[in-house]
């Protein structure tokens, strides 16, 4: 590097390594070997607060082969954390070395940085770069003070137009060296689908896979179609069956996704997707508009009643057939006493609950002839 010193005898757990986008450290038989024979070549390097930049791999080469000390090479300056991540960027050259999630993780942390110092930039030319300090000293209003003037520091400037963009090509350029924003947004989103709670399990489920799948070969834009594309399919399906959604909009997410689910190619019954989402959302909120507030008068007094009914036919609906996707002999052999236990109860008890219900049916239909 550039600037800094060397130091041949650094002890090595006084070198703190804080936060690394390298999660796979790969396989050290190799550089141990080398370290053994021959030394570190090369040494880490560390900042004048002893937090690791670059050398991971030698660190942990050097502490397996019981080293209590490194040669490190001390650089000055790098103190914010913009210039940590940085410095670490440039000294690994990460575009060539990182996996497509540790890139994701890099990226997605640099496009924050770059966008809360471009709006510190933004800031000072728009309200002056006078720091406090020198505000106070050349007789203006001490820190805390209003001071009246152009907004003080609880002024937020607005964002240029343009500025979100600007910040995620600075961030992709400075991770893989080119524009790649895109797919890196693609990764961020994707992992961000197979954390989360409020997704449905099979979506979630996919976008994990998805993420394992890209990790290795690093095609990203197919893999996020698909994950997305079955993503809105699950909303669109879910408001078509939901007993809580007004009619007209069961009705019309079913008509939507059966149109969606014509398309051939991802790309396109994505598209159509997400037009049908949007129609759909506003037609869910004209529907919350026009019903307003019921009062009791005008609530259906079986209302409780057929709302459950509706409940437990769409959740019988959505698992149909299951009979016919598993094979009964497979379960016979290979099932565990708590899972047979669960399935004999789930038909048992259904058996007893379509004898109950097949009975009150006979009873109402012999009161429906009696009134004849």
């Amino acid at each position: 590097m550039s600037r800094g010193h060397l130091v041949m005898e650094h002890a090595i757990d006084q070198i703190r390594e804080g936060h690394s986008y390298r999660r796979d450290l790969g396989d050290l038989e190799e550089l141990t070997e080398s370290v053994r024979r021959f030394g570190l070549l090369s040494p880490i390097v560390i900042t004048t607060g002893n937090v690791l930049i670059s050398g991971n791999r030698r660190l942990a080469v050097m502490r397996t082969l019981g080293h209590r000390t490194v040669p490190v090479w001390i650089v000055p300056g790098v103190s914010d954390k913009l210039s940590m991540v940085l410095a670490i960027q440039d000294e690994n050259t990460l575009h060539k070395m990182l996996a497509p999630l540790e890139q994701a993780e890099l990226y997605a942390e640099l496009k924050e940085l770059y966008a809360e110092e471009n709006a510190r930039k933004q800031e000072a030319t728009q309200f002056g770069a006078t720091t406090p300090s020198e505000s106070a000293s050349n007789g203006g209003p001490a820190p805390g003070d209003s001071g009246g003037g152009d907004g003080g520091v609880d002024s937020t400037p607005p964002q240029p137009k343009g500025e979100g963009q600007k910040t995620r090509v600075q961030a992709a350029r400075a991770v893989t060296g080119r524009d790649s924003h895109g797919m890196l947004d693609q990764v961020v989103e994707l992992k961000q689908i197979a954390a989360s709670e409020a997704e449905h399990p099979e979506v979630r489920q996919a976008a994990a896979e998805a993420l394992l799948e890209l990790n290795a070969d690093g095609k990203v834009n197919g893999r996020f179609l698909r994950v997305k594309l079955l993503q809105a399919v699950h909303t669109l399906r879910r408001w078509a069956t939901h007993p809580d959604e007004p009619d007209p909009v069961r009705a019309a997410a079913a008509s939507e996704l059966a149109l969606v689910e014509t398309q051939e190619h991802p790309k396109d019954a994505l598209k159509e997707a997400t037009r049908a989402i949007g129609r759909l959302t506003q037609l869910r909120a004209d529907a919350a508009a026009a019903a307003g507030p019921a009062g009791w008068k005008d609530a259906d007094p079986l209302l409780r009643q057929k709302h459950a009914i509706r409940k437990l036919v769409d959740l019988l609906r959505r698992e149909h057939g299951w009979w016919d996707r598993y094979d009964p002999a497979d379960f016979g052999k290979y099932a565990d006493e708590e899972q047979w236990e669960l399935v004999e109860t789930f038909i048992t008890e259904a058996a007893g609950f379509l004898d109950h219900a097949r009975a009150a049916r006979e009873d109402r239909e012999k009161a429906s002839d009696a009134d004849v």
